[in-house]
């Protein structure tokens, strides 16, 4: 190579494949983990499948027992808190005032 001050010829690398650093979701983290933990499951297999390095999955499965433990033991974990519609029993409220004020 030469100087590029010269005019010369410049290097350009060009990857292909995955990004690094992707960002993975909880659902496709569990769905790996389970897939890994299946019967007859190999999990150098299952991570080349995922294009992810073994080493990434046998963290996500140590992370996940450790999930696991905490919520047996009764430690907090944070659970989604679903509002439920009000009742309709008949009422003639119309939407956004409670019945009975």
């Amino acid at each position: 190579m030469r100087d590029l001050k010269g005019g010369g010829y410049q290097r350009v690398e060009v990857l292909t494949g995955p990004g690094r650093r992707r960002v993975w979701d909880e659902a496709t983290k569990a769905r790996v983990v389970a897939e890994s933990d299946a019967p007859g499951a190999v999990v150098s297999a299952v991570a080349r499948r995922w294009q992810i390095a073994p080493q990434q999955l046998f963290t996500w499965r140590r992370e996940a027992r450790a999930a696991s433990l905490a919520v047996r033991r009764g430690e907090a974990a944070f659970v989604p808190i679903l509002a439920e519609p009000p009742a309709a029993a008949g009422t003639a409220a119309g939407p956004g005032i409670w019945a009975g004020s």
